[in-house]
């Protein structure tokens, strides 16, 4: 059995010496709550924050490509998935079967992500009963349902939620394979291992981080691994050649890639520890300005409980190396490789929430066990640790400029000034693919790639005659431009715009511009 020496630990509440029944109007009594409700609050405590304001954000460009996907006939979307896009095709099948019935708002698009990660709330506390103490268990499924990264996550129409919960039910998986036997759970763990690589390619590196623990600590177990992960290997094989295709692109998203450093690490331990977004620390989308070492000392005092949390679980070994190898090998691995092919996003590490969690739950548990009164020191060290998140979730929900990425309001915008025989250049497919999923009107449009912004001969981009016989032929247009739209692009771009448009003022919907040109006479 996979399960945790809990003398390792401190628990809650030491019990009397002599123990006797409580009077049945005792307080001790009052405060008891049955472990199935302590766990439906949570579980409704995480849908609230999951479910609430789902549709105030506008879509983003990575939700309004998954929009677009799903409109096209299922062989469409798989060449285009396989020729185009960096991610495997399970999530983006299972989203356009989901919006056959429910439509493409935004809301219906979310609303799956949202589902997952009141799901993964649960499976948290499922996993991390086999293994720790029941304490232990609901603080960490608590923590997962109030991580405001989490909750991000949840209300995104991206594969992280999803993955999550694939991530944590292949490692259940796992585990009641080992602590019982036999063809049907390993099967089981096989089909769930499948199904976490067909989602995100970062579930590869979770299913390396199973067997590094089958071979250093259940070494007798080997076999039936190898053996399920053969079946993970013949079930993903149909795909293997589009994974090829989409890992050896050498020009596909090459103009964004930002190289990697140490304050990604540090940037991604804030967005777990708090949602980040304070202090100049890393938020969901962009990297903080802080110094890597002055954001190490932000997160200080959650690596310490971190730390103790490892601390609390040293004595049963097996359960910390499952569950450190779940935390630390995704992310020092894609790290490593990021360090050659930069590609290392801390967003994308969402799903390892419940295992970050896992640990700051033991860590509490294990420095509140050295108080006189042990729950009242849960209650305070686990109030400290979402202290910072409160302001966090405050921003998130209420502050409009929080979000960037703002398509609704600039789609909104040029529907309101526009005029028919207006034209419209987008900088990036990007900025075509958020636009119109809010803009619906029929303008003439010109698609410029990064390259064609930024390169000289090889791509030219837009020159000066054809921006004049441009502006013969369209008095007005729009420019719409997003990230990766940079100063190299407005100086490659802008002088050439110049010899034949006016520009008018360019509106910043954060990280969304958009000016009017009119033409020259």
């Amino acid at each position: 059995m996979l399960k945790m020496d809990h003398r390792s630990t401190a628990t809650l509440e030491s019990p009397p010496a002599n123990p006797g029944p409580a009077p049945s109007g005792s307080p001790a009594r009052a405060l008891r709550f049955p472990r199935g409700a302590v766990l439906a609050g949570i579980t409704l405590l995480a849908a609230g924050l999951r479910f609430g304001l789902l549709g105030k954000n506008s879509l983003w460009f990575d939700e309004a490509w998954v929009a677009r996907l799903t409109q096209l006939r299922w062989t469409e979307m798989l060449s285009l998935l396989a020729s185009t896009d960096v991610h495997p095709p399970l999530y983006f099948f299972l989203m356009k079967g989901w919006t056959t019935v429910a439509g493409t708002s935004e809301v219906a698009l979310r609303l799956p992500s949202a589902l997952a990660s009141v799901s993964a709330v649960l499976l948290t506390y499922f996993l991390i009963r086999r293994i720790a103490s029941e304490p232990v268990s609901r603080l960490a499924a608590f923590l997962v349902a109030v991580s405001p990264f989490d909750v991000m996550a949840g209300q995104e129409a991206r594969m992280y939620p999803l993955l999550e919960l694939l991530a944590l039910g292949s490692t259940l998986a796992l585990v009641v394979a080992v602590e019982w036997g036999g063809a049907v759970r390993w099967a089981a763990y096989a089909g769930l291992a499948a199904a976490t690589a067909y989602t995100h390619y970062l579930g590869i590196l979770i299913l390396a981080a199973h067997g590094i623990w089958i071979a250093g600590f259940e070494s007798r177990h080997l076999r039936a691994w190898l053996l399920a992960a053969g079946g993970v290997v013949l079930l993903c094989a149909p795909w293997l050649p589009s994974m090829w295709h989409q890992a050896t692109q050498t020009e596909y998203h090459s103009w964004y890639r930002e190289r990697v450093t140490l304050s990604h690490l540090t940037g991604l331990l804030g967005l777990f520890a708090f949602g980040g977004s304070l202090f100049g620390m890393q938020d969901y989308f962009f990297s903080g300005t802080l110094p890597p070492a002055v954001q190490a000392l932000v997160v200080l005092p959650f690596l310490a409980v971190l730390w103790r949390g490892g601390v609390a679980l040293s004595s049963d070994r097996r359960a910390l190396g499952l569950l450190g190898l779940c935390l630390a090998f995704p992310i020092g691995a894609a790290f490593l490789i990021s360090l050659m092919k930069p590609m290392f996003y801390p967003r994308w590490f969402s799903f390892l929430i419940p295992f970050y969690a896992t640990f700051i739950a033991l860590g509490i548990v294990e420095v509140a066990g050295r108080f006189r009164a042990p729950r009242a020191a849960v209650a305070g060290l686990a109030a400290g640790m979402l202290a910072l998140s409160v302001p966090v979730f405050g921003r998130y929900y209420f502050d409009p400029s929080f979000r960037p990425y703002q398509w609704r309001a600039a789609a909104a915008v040029v529907r309101a000034e526009a005029q028919p025989a207006d034209a419209i250049i987008y900088v990036y497919y990007a900025s075509e693919v958020a636009f119109r999923y809010y803009f619906h009107e029929q303008h003439p449009t010109l698609i410029l790639t990064p390259l064609e912004a930024t390169s000289g001969a090889a791509h030219p981009g837009l020159t000066a005659a054809q921006a004049r016989d441009l502006a013969a032929r369209y008095p007005r247009v729009w420019l719409i431009a997003t990230i990766p739209f940079d100063a190299r692009m407005e100086q490659r771009l802008f002088p050439t715009l110049k010899t034949a448009f006016r520009f008018g003022e360019v509106r910043d919907f954060r990280a969304v511009w958009v000016a009017l040109l009119e033409a020259k006479p």
